[in-house]
């Protein structure tokens, strides 16, 4: 059995608010049934509809797919027989649209499950829909001018991360109790943080990439969202087909990196003083950190995804479209963008004519000269330190407000890039190609949820959540139920 979460002790009151591990063992002990699940992700969802967190639901189809419910008491360890998950919505599921986030693909219907859906489904998962996101993944708000914006579960005036805004705020919300989204250049980690969840980033390669859109071949992934660290364990073990549980690691053997030169570098005040208590918890609780310097990180992160992310996205979109037989080609599905920000973004920057296009010259040095070097500068503070990770604050501020979905957000009550401020610290890890695990570290005075996140060496993924495991026990960051915190207006 994958290891309860320290919240498990005493189950919610609402049933839509159990966590997926917690609802795993109400199942095997037959308390619940799949249908009491469904029915309250449904009467949750029905609540919170102002939230935007879908494009496609379909509980109804998916209470007639339950049945009377599975038998309960015959699951396996990884089951996921009879859960509720979500999906974002440029994660093929069969019976869904599969529009990516913009209106040129609103028709297109995949016929056969993304790989990473196909393990999820052979354990038993049911999928209540598709949630919603930046269009083409191409921002960090989940603004859609097309199907709406996503509203931070914490609170519907503000901003709910991005791309993957939909997946987060169905979790935090109780509208599934997980979701799958992708991440790549924070777009799991990002919403993650400012809803108040757990998110992982695997190495790129550990999850299958076949029947995903894609943005950037070489940094995107599919990755999975849930309450705790707990349940993204128990969905990463059902992906990969692991046969053994990951185990908390003890807090003294754990040596985590800390870079204040670069990830903590202007922070919001109240992000400052959250993640530098959650620094002091794990020092009391004998989690070793070790201070690193890391000069010239920025730099290098910047130099190796900038042209990396705009080179790679109109030859790997266009060999989508072509293979999976949309019917749409890429001048058709950029004309159709909905987004200003989208289309700027294209035209300016990806499209064969755009006036920014990277050159051939500049992608070959990203990718064999200035990601290796980021690589190694990263491989090098883990070998030299013996370290398990590197601590960092997810973002460098809260949520903002929706009204600047379209670029500009608060900083210490100065205006800065929502780029900026959401992509600065999560950057780095994706152009390496590290895995990350974003978990909540607390609550503003208003309720702002803040996130820690912890990046590993590649292929370290089940080692990360051991470790988050242990963190998260040691915050104890208390779970607040998103769906109660605000009304919408």
């Amino acid at each position: 059995m994958v290891l309860l979460p320290f919240r498990s002790a005493s189950l919610p009151a609402d049933v839509a608010d159990f966590t997926l591990t917690q609802a795993v063992a109400a199942l095997r002990r037959r308390t619940i049934r799949t249908h009491d699940l469904i029915d309250a992700a449904r009467r949750r969802h029905a609540q919170c509809q102002g939230f935007g967190a879908f494009i496609a639901s379909a509980y109804d189809d998916v209470l007639e797919q339950a049945g009377a419910g599975a038998a309960a008491g015959t699951l396996a360890p990884v089951s996921l027989q009879g859960l509720p998950i979500a999906v974002k919505d440029n994660v093929h599921v069969a019976g869904f649209a599969n529009t990516a986030g913009t209106p040129g693909l609103k028709h297109f219907r995949p016929t056969r499950d993304a790989a990473v859906i196909h393990r999820l489904r052979q354990a038993g998962a049911l999928f209540v829909g598709k949630t919603n996101m930046h269009e083409l993944s191409l921002g960090v708000t989940s603004h859609n001018a097309h199907f709406g914006d996503v509203r931070n579960a914490r609170d519907p005036s503000r901003l709910a991360g991005g791309s993957s805004g939909g997946s987060a705020v169905a979790v935090a919300l109780g509208l599934a109790y997980a979701a799958i989204g992708t991440d790549t250049a924070g777009s799991i980690r990002i919403p993650a943080a400012l809803n108040g969840i757990v998110g992982l980033r695997p190495t790129v390669g550990r999850y299958p990439g076949e029947g995903v859109t894609p943005v950037s071949p070489t940094r995107d992934t599919a990755g999975p969202m849930a309450r705790t660290v707990a349940d993204v364990a128990l969905l990463d073990q059902v992906i990969t087909g692991s046969q053994r549980p990951v185990v908390a690691a003890r807090p003294e053997r754990i040596r985590l990196g800390v870079v204040p030169g670069f990830y903590f570098e202007g922070l919001d005040t109240e992000v400052r003083q959250l993640v530098h208590a959650a620094l002091r918890r794990l020092d009391e609780s004998g989690v070793q950190l070790i201070e690193l310097r890391m000069p010239g990180l920025g730099a290098l992160s910047e130099a190796t995804g900038t042209a990396i992310g705009f080179a790679e996205f109109w030859p790997a979109m266009e060999r989508y479209l072509r293979i999976h037989e949309t019917g749409v080609t890429m001048p058709q599905l950029t004309r159709a963008a909905a987004g200003d920000d989208v289309r700027a973004l294209i035209d300016d920057f990806i499209g064969p004519r755009s006036p920014h296009r990277v050159s051939a010259g500049l992608y070959e040095a990203a990718i064999r000269t200035h990601r290796p070097a980021l690589r190694r500068m990263f491989l090098e503070q883990f070998c030299q330190h013996k370290l398990d990770g590197i601590l960092l604050p997810t973002t460098i501020t809260v949520a903002g407000r929706l009204a600047s979905a379209h670029g500009i957000v608060a900083l210490n009550d100065q205006p800065v890039s929502a780029n900026y401020a959401y992509l600065r610290n999560t950057l780095p890890a994706s152009n390496a190609g590290l895995p990350g695990l974003a978990m909540p570290a607390g609550y503003t005075a208003q309720g702002q949820a803040v996130g820690i996140e912890i990046d590993g060496p590649p292929h370290a993924d089940r080692q990360l959540l051991a470790i988050g495991l242990t963190i998260e026990a040691i915050l104890s960051v208390p779970a607040r139920s998103a769906s109660r915190a605000h009304a919408m207006p």
